[in-house]
C-alpha cells in the first residue's frame, strides 16, 4: 500500500475534530437520527433478533460443528451484533473444552478483513514466545448456502470469560492486581516488537486515520486492534486477550489508546490505564493514537451508538489537545501525518 504524503504543521486540535465529527448536522446524518434512536452500550446488546435470523444460525452452528468435529457443550452462547456471529461452547473429540465461533454474512458483502484475523494471528504470533494468555486457532471452515456465507472456527477454550459483554468497561476492573495490568502491558509492548511487514492496516484504524488526514500505514506497528473490556479477561494475576479478528498494523501504542477511550466513562479504570501505560500516551505517537483512536468512536458517537461515551470522550479530547500543543515545539510530529483542512474532514 502506497504512503500518503507527509504533511509537515507544527500542531493540530483534535477536540476541534472531535467536535466537528459529534456536532455537525448533515442532511444523511439527520435522516440517520430520525430513524435510528440513539442507542446506549448496554442497550446495543439487547437488540432483538429476528427469529429467522437466530433459526439460519442455529442450524448453520450445527452444520459447521458436524464438519469440525465437535458437540455442543452446553446452552451457553453468544450472539454478535445484529446477528453477525454466533459463539459457543463446544468439545472435540477426545472431550477436550473447546469454543466455537460461527460468522455470517451476504455473499454480496466483500470478504471482511476480521474473517481472517485468528488465522492471521496464528501466523504472527506461533512460535513468537509472547507473553500472552489468549485462545488458539484448532480448526476452521467456510461455506455458502441460500445467498449467505459462512464461517465456523474452533479455538481452545480458556476458563475464564470476558469482563464485558461490550465495549463499556465495568467498575471492577479497576481493582484488578498490579500483577495484571503489568502483565497486559508486557504483552501490548512485545506484541508491538513483532514483524508485521506482511498484515495489512487494522481497518477501522486505517478508516478513522484518514478520515482526519493522518495516516502513514508504511510505519505502523503490530497491533491487536481491538483491546476493550469485552475483549480482556483475567486468569489469576494474569491477563488474556481474547478476539483477535482485527490484528494488523496500526499506530504506535494504539492498543493501550482504545483500552482508555474505550474506558473513558468509567473514571476508575480510565485512572488505572493511565497509571500503567501514561508514558506511551503522552508521548507524541500515543497523542496521535488517541486522535486516531477517538476519530473512529466520535462517528460511531455521531451515528447514534455508544452515545454514553459522548460526553467522557469531548472531555478527553481537549485534554489531549492541550498536551499535543504543549509537545509540539519540543517534540516535532514532522515525522508523522497531521491533518493540514480540518475543513475537509468526512
Amino acid at each position: 500500500m502506497a504512503t500518503s504524503r507527509v504533511h509537515h504543521v507544527n500542531a493540530y486540535s483534535p477536540y476541534a475534530l472531535m467536535e466537528q465529527y459529534m456536532t455537525r448536522s448533515t442532511t444523511a446524518s439527520t435522516a440517520l437520527r430520525a430513524v435510528v434512536a440513539s442507542r446506549t452500550s448496554s442497550e446495543m446488546l439487547r437488540l432483538p433478533l429476528p427469529d429467522r435470523t437466530r433459526d439460519r444460525l442455529r442450524e448453520h452452528a450445527r452444520h459447521g460443528a458436524a464438519v469440525l468435529g465437535v458437540v455442543s457443550d452446553g446452552p451457553e452462547c453468544v450472539w454478535g451484533f445484529q446477528g453477525s456471529s454466533l459463539s459457543f461452547p463446544v468439545r472435540g473429540a477426545s472431550g477436550v473444552p473447546l469454543w466455537m465461533k460461527l460468522r455470517s454474512r451476504p455473499v454480496t458483502e466483500p470478504h471482511p478483513p476480521e474473517w481472517s484475523g485468528v488465522a492471521a494471528a496464528e501466523r504472527a504470533l506461533a512460535g513468537s514466545g509472547l507473553p500472552v494468555l489468549r485462545p488458539v486457532l484448532s480448526a476452521h471452515a467456510a461455506w455458502t448456502k441460500d445467498g449467505w456465507a459462512y464461517q465456523a472456527e474452533v479455538t481452545s477454550r480458556l476458563p475464564v470469560r470476558s469482563f464485558s459483554p461490550s465495549r463499556a468497561a465495568p467498575d471492577r476492573m479497576a481493582d484488578l492486581p498490579e500483577a495484571w495490568w503489568d502483565s497486559l502491558r508486557t504483552a501490548l509492548d512485545g506484541l508491538q516488537e513483532l514483524p508485521a511487514a506482511e498484515l495489512d492496516p487494522v481497518s477501522w484504524q486505517e478508516k478513522a486515520a484518514r478520515s482526519i488526514g493522518a495516516v502513514d500505514p508504511a510505519s505502523w506497528v503490530l497491533s491487536h486492534g481491538d483491546v476493550c473490556a469485552a475483549n480482556l479477561g483475567a486468569a489469576g494475576g494474569e491477563a488474556v486477550l481474547f478476539d483477535w479478528d482485527y490484528i494488523g498494523r496500526g499506530p504506535r501504542f494504539a492498543d493501550a489508546a482504545s483500552l482508555l477511550i474505550s474506558s473513558l466513562d468509567t473514571p476508575d479504570v480510565a485512572a488505572r490505564v493511565k497509571a500503567h501505560f501514561g508514558d506511551q500516551l503522552d508521548s507524541p505517537e500515543g497523542l496521535y493514537a488517541q486522535s486516531v483512536v477517538a476519530a473512529h468512536w466520535s462517528k460511531r458517537v455521531n451515528d447514534g451508538e455508544h452515545i454514553d461515551l459522548g460526553p467522557a470522550l469531548r472531555a478527553h479530547m481537549r485534554l489531549v489537545e492541550e498536551r499535543i500543543c504543549l509537545t509540539a515545539p519540543a517534540a516535532s510530529l514532522s515525522n508523522r501525518p497531521a491533518p493540514p483542512h480540518l475543513q475537509d474532514l468526512l
